[in-house]
Formats: C-alpha cells, sequence, structure tokens
C-alpha cells in the first residue's frame, strides 16, 4: 500500500488544531529564522512591489567595492504548541552572529531584479544555544561568492551557477541589509531636528517581515560635525510575516558621510547623499507561531559598518576567506550540530546549474536524491521517514507535500496506473470520491537516465471539507524510487497551480556508494 504521510491524521491535524507545526523541532528551524532577520518577506516582490519601489529615492551606485561588516546578537524566547489543550512549550534561545563581506554592484541583473549586488564573505559565522544546546555554523566555501538581487524591497542572496539550501538563505538573510541601507536617506535637504518617515515598503524589507500593517519608522536629524551626520531611528511598526502577526519596536541611529559646505540654497540644511555608513539598532520584536515555525519573544541587537575601498586582490582575498573558513571549522566542537550549508556534510555535492532568486536546494538525509525547489516550500519535518513541506505564500498556507525514498526495486519492476490507483483509494478509505486524472510521462528525457511518473490525482472530504490529493511515484532505470504526495484544499487549486509540477521537476535522484541493494520482488512495486 502506499504510505501517504497526508492521511486522515495529518488533515484532522491541519484543520482542527489550527494548521500549527506539529513538532518541536520547530525551535531549530526559528534559530535559523533569527538569523534571517526574524524570516524573509515573501510578499515584498512581484509587479506589485516593484511599482511600489519604483517611487522611491535613487540609489548611488558608490564605490566599486565596500566591505561591510555585521554584528547581530539576539536573546529570547521561543514557544510552540505542544498539542490540543496543552500550554505553550518555552525555551530560551540565544544567537551571536557575525558577517563581514565585500560588497559591488553587480554587473548583470537577474530579470526580475531592479539591483544586484555580488558579495564575497571572508567571514560568515554563528553560535547558537537553544535550552542550553550549542550549535556553531559556518558558510561554506563554494557559497562565499554569491549574489543579492534586489526583489522590490526585499534583498535575496543566491548563487550564479548552483543553488544554496534553506539554511544557507536562513544564515544569510538579517535585518537593515546593506542593500537596502541608503533607503534611510531623505529624499531632499533637511535641517537638524527635521524628520522623515521611511515607506512601509521599505520598512517590511529593512525588518525583514511581508506587511506593515500599522506603525511607522521615523528618522531625526540629530547633528552634523566633523563630516558626517548622525541620524536617529524609531518606531513602532505591526505587521505580518508567515501570515501570524508580528510587532516590532526599533530604537537605533545611523550615521551619514557629509561635506562640510551646507546646502547652497539654505545654510541651515544638509543634503543627505549618503551611503550610510553605520547602523546601530535595538530590535524588539514579539511574534506568534506559524504554518511552519516557531513563535519567538526576543531582543536584538544589530550593527552594521561600511567602509569604501578599491577592489582587493582577488586571489589574496579568496585566500583570506578559505583561511578564516579553515579556522572556524577547525574550532567547531565536535559536539555540536551544524545548522549551516548541507555543502559541508560529508559527501553531499551542491547542485550545480543557473542559479536564480526564490530557488532553495534541499538534500536528503540519506543522500538518495536532492532537489531544487521553489523559495515559498518550506520544510517543517525533516527525518528518516521523509520530508514534509508546506506551500506558503504570501502568509497562506497553500499546500502541503510528503516525498519519501522507497526501497530500491529490480529495474525491470515498475509501478502501474491501475495499481497505484487501488493503493491510494485503500489510503484514502473514507476520504476518497474520484480519481480525476491518471498519467505516466518522463521527466527529464534528455538526460542520461531519465526519470519516469506516474501521477494520479484524485479528491475527496476531510472534516467537511473538499481536498485533492496528488499522488507521484518516480523510479528511473537503475531501481531508485520515491513517492510525492500533496495535499491542498480544493479552494486552493487556482493558487496552488502548477506548484507540484515544478517541484517533481526539481528532483534527481543521487548515486551513492551507500545506496541500497534492490529490495525483493514482492516489495518492489509499492511501500507498504
Amino acid at each position: 500500500m502506499i504510505k501517504t504521510s497526508l492521511s486522515r491524521e495529518m488533515a484532522c491535524l491541519w484543520l482542527v488544531a489550527g494548521q500549527q507545526r506539529q513538532h518541536f523541532n520547530a525551535f531549530v528551524a526559528a534559530s535559523g529564522i533569527l538569523l534571517a532577520g526574524f524570516n524573509c518577506g515573501c510578499c515584498v516582490q512581484g509587479q506589485e512591489a516593484d511599482a511600489e519601489s519604483a517611487t522611491l529615492a535613487p540609489v548611488d551606485a558608490g564605490p566599486l567595492e565596500q566591505r561591510v561588516r555585521v554584528k547581530l546578537d539576539v536573546s529570547g524566547e521561543l514557544f510552540a504548541s505542544a498539542g490540543r489543550g496543552e500550554e505553550s512549550v518555552r525555551q530560551p534561545i540565544e544567537v551571536s552572529a557575525r558577517f563581514d563581506f565585500m560588497e559591488s554592484k553587480a554587473q548583470e541583473l537577474p530579470a526580475v531584479a531592479r539591483e544586484a549586488a555580488t558579495r564575497r564573505y571572508l567571514d560568515a559565522t554563528a553560535e547558537i544555544r537553544v535550552d542550553g544546546k550549542v550549535s556553531r555554523t559556518v558558510l561554506a566555501n563554494d557559497a562565499r561568492m554569491l549574489m543579492v538581487a534586489r526583489l522590490g524591497t526585499t534583498a535575496v542572496p543566491f548563487l550564479a551557477e548552483a543553488f544554496l539550501s534553506r539554511d544557507e538563505l536562513d544564515f544569510l538573510e538579517t535585518p537593515f541589509d546593506s542593500l537596502l541601507l541608503d533607503e534611510l536617506l531623505p529624499k531632499g535637504p533637511v535641517a537638524v531636528g527635521e524628520s522623515w518617515q521611511i515607506s512601509g515598503d521599505v520598512t517590511a524589507g529593512l525588518l525583514a517581515i511581508d506587511t506593515v500593517e500599522n506603525g511607522v519608522l521615523e528618522a531625526t536629524l540629530k547633528e552634523t560635525g566633523d563630516g558626517r551626520a548622525q541620524i536617529s531611528l524609531a518606531g513602532i511598526v505591526d505587521g505580518a510575516a508567515d501570515g501570524v502577526p508580528t510587532h516590532v519596536v526599533v530604537e537605533g541611529t545611523f550615521t551619514v558621510p557629509v561635506s562640510d559646505v551646507a546646502d547652497s540654497e539654505s545654510l541651515n540644511r544638509t543634503h543627505l547623499a549618503g551611503p550610510v555608513a553605520t547602523v546601530s539598532v535595538v530590535l524588539r520584536e514579539r511574534r506568534q507561531a506559524s504554518h511552519v515555525a516557531a513563535g519567538f519573544e526576543v531582543e536584538a541587537r544589530l550593527s552594521v559598518s561600511r567602509t569604501s575601498q578599491l577592489p582587493a586582490n582577488t586571489s589574496q582575498s579568496d585566500a583570506a576567506a578559505d583561511s578564516v573558513a579553515n579556522e572556524v571549522v577547525t574550532a567547531q566542537e565536535s559536539q555540536s550540530e551544524s545548522l549551516g550549508s548541507q555543502a559541508t556534510q560529508e559527501k553531499v555535492v551542491r547542485r550545480q546549474g543557473v542559479g536564480q532568486p526564490e530557488t532553495v536546494w534541499h538534500s536528503d538525509q540519506a543522500g538518495r536524491y536532492d532537489l531544487v525547489h521553489d523559495q515559498r516550500w518550506r520544510i517543517v519535518e525533516d527525518g528518516p521517514s521523509g520530508l514534509v513541506m508546506r506551500l506558503i505564500d504570501c502568509g497562506a498556507l497553500v499546500g502541503q507535500c510528503s516525498i519519501t525514498a522507497l526501497p530500491r526495486a529490480d529495474a525491470d519492476v515498475t509501478p502501474a496506473i491501475a495499481e497505484v490507483q487501488r493503493d491510494i483509494q485503500r489510503s484514502l478509505a473514507g476520504q476518497f470520491r474520484a480519481v480525476q486524472e491518471a498519467t505516466e510521462t518522463t521527466l527529464h528525457s534528455t538526460a542520461t537516465d531519465p526519470i519516469k511518473m506516474v501521477r494520479v490525482v484524485s479528491d475527496g472530504t476531510a472534516e467537511n471539507l473538499s481536498f485533492r490529493w496528488i499522488h507521484c511515484i518516480l523510479w528511473d532505470t537503475q531501481g531508485r524510487r520515491v513517492s510525492i504526495t500533496f495535499m491542498l484544499e480544493a479552494s486552493m487549486q487556482k493558487r496552488f497551480g502548477v506548484a507540484d509540477r515544478e517541484l517533481v521537476e526539481g528532483l534527481r535522484f543521487v548515486t551513492t556508494d551507500s545506496a541500497s541493494k534492490p529490495a525483493a520482488a514482492k516489495e518492489a512495486r509499492l511501500p507498504r
């Protein structure tokens, strides 16, 4: 019988338990989210966001290269639901992260970006302590030269010829990204004591949340002298991230170099042309638990410094980056669990290809397959029993997916559509209504080892709601197999679109020395 993680129990959990994450490993995921500036925005992008951001003050291209140093220290509590009728479980968390990179304006822009930069990381490390347990993470050497695209007011890192993992994306995305800092500047000359407001979309980008619903960030020119202006920044913002409310209090300052010559039209006003040189802020955030992550209440202290310099010798910079990385890896404690790059794990090879923003690379823990997918798919469980992800679109839970690697079969043993349909009907007993579509296709037909797929679409009900299930069995000529099951409410079909087809297109089987031997013939067709 087909093993369907999206069973009646899952449907009941989804519908009755408020669609909350089932497993307490949400705390580990939330650790990465904190490093990601308390999660990355997903709605501040696309045509609508670009139209808004087009009215912003233009950003000075600045020098050819800047050195950026970021220091982020977080302390507070994580909380997650322990089950229906149970009190939330809370755990203390501390994060200490350091980043040091060279940044320059990108010569070529991704099609979806209005601006982009190249970054070369000299250092990127973090220590995370959750309930007294310490882990360290370090950015892999093969991810230290990357690009950052500006999509609306969201800074999105990506590799030009490969793909970043979700852990790496969360690790690299911090509040007040340097690509957005100059949006703090006013559009015209200001006098000491004069204030201006930061627009809502820029605020969302700086705080790395989806939307701003109430409140505003306000900047005030405090003083000028010694070739710089000091500006205070404060505000209380209520917004949303991953579809749940978040409350952020911001207090801090930033500085901008200025000329000693006052603006010609008024001796009492100063033109703050930028670029922003330093930022020092305290962020206090309280966020509810979402479909894919624990809630948290934390205080974060963030400092950013940018210094201009001529481009360094590339080979020397690369050697310095390698040296720093090796020192950090050597310093890692043996008992620490890395939350960083999957490429640092033994025998895991990063997926190569034309990289682009908003794509994520995932590697199966056992090395049986890897996957490049839309970043809207968020992991809620990853273990020996399989991978479970949820599709989050601008905060809405659109669908869910489970991926299970099956026992390896003999090459001549392949699943039949009729058998798959029968197993689906048995596994969805009491919920199944009808099969809407059943096909067999070939994926990656031009590849040396193409993948075959049986895909069955069926409708049914759970908790008096209409649902759609999409079951896919994939296999290759070497007998490697995987089962992928999608589940969504019928009302979400239009929004879900072809997300299932796009995800399965991104799957590849991985050849490893430890690959399992073919299963016995009686077990070869489908998992029990």
